[in-house]
């Protein structure tokens, strides 16, 4: 008797966040050039993988990442459009995965019809939505002035923000900027740009030491800033302030821009996150 062939169904056990198990990545060769630490994630919509109907939409989107022994801050909260790193529990234990946007794959549904998500690995609701809003970043950018970009690029002020931040990931969600109380101008050289940074930070369980803990990070990277802004027609730093996502409301956050520390994902220092084999 001929074995049955796996259908793909509405039934379906994958949601987006699921992990590929070990004989999932070895049936359809998806792995990490870190090969031990190969960690496969479902990033489909659910919607779209409860859709049986093949000829419409016949394939599952992968990223293939990596486990990490730790956690960068500039790559955790969706900071950096290109890579993250996601918190997620396996057994139990908390860990980090790596993820890169140029790592995304396409396999068919019914290659992975016969496959069950890997049940170690769980990503809870926070985690979820922390991986669909950096999917969703990437083609949702703000632009700023080319000349303000530069500006940030030759003072070295966008390293030094993504410095002082990186030890303090876990602290700060998002990173706002206000150029010119909300214009974006080209500005001649010797016109100086206005910046004004806000740093918002979720409250957790200890709303009144996590505030002053952020406090404290805006002092000291406005205080790193104006070290290094030893030019004043570049940029001025106007202010640097921490407020918590609870006390943010909708009009405030709407005049301001978010700003991603890209360049982070652009250094080479031998260790590409992107190195994948297939």
């Amino acid at each position: 008797m001929e074995d049955v062939q796996p259908q793909w169904s509405r039934e379906t056990p994958w949601r987006q966040g699921h992990v590929l198990c070990a004989k999932a990545r070895a049936a359809l060769e998806l792995h990490h050039l870190d090969a031990d630490a190969t960690c496969v994630v479902v990033i489909s919509h659910d919607c779209d993988l409860a859709n049986d109907n093949l000829r419409a939409e016949p394939d599952v989107e992968v990223i293939i990442g990596r486990v990490v022994s730790a956690t960068n801050g500039n790559y955790s909260w969706g900071k950096a459009p290109r890579t993250l790193h996601l918190p997620m529990q396996r057994n139990g234990a908390i860990l980090a995965v790596e993820l890169v946007t140029t790592s995304k794959r396409l396999v068919l549904k019914s290659a992975l019809a016969g496959f069950e998500p890997d049940g170690a690995f769980e990503l809870d609701g926070k985690g979820l939505g922390v991986l669909r809003a950096w999917l969703s970043s990437r083609y949702n950018r703000a632009a700023f002035p080319d000349t303000f970009v530069r500006r940030m690029d030759k003072t070295g002020i966008s390293k030094r923000i993504a410095k002082k931040l990186e030890p303090h990931g876990a602290l700060i969600s998002f990173v706002y900027f206000t150029i010119d109380g909300g214009q974006t101008l080209e500005r001649p050289d010797t016109e100086p740009y206005e910046l004004s940074i806000v740093l918002v930070y979720p409250p957790g369980d200890d709303a009144e030491v996590t505030a002053d803990a952020a406090d404290e990070l805006a002092e000291a990277v406005k205080a790193d800033c104006e070290a290094k802004l030893q030019d004043k027609k570049q940029i001025i730093i106007k202010s640097c302030i921490a407020i918590s996502e609870d006390d943010l409301p909708v009009s405030r956050a709407r005049v301001l821009t978010h700003w991603r520390l890209e360049h982070m994902t652009l250094k080479s220092d031998g260790d590409d996150p992107s190195a994948i084999s297939i």
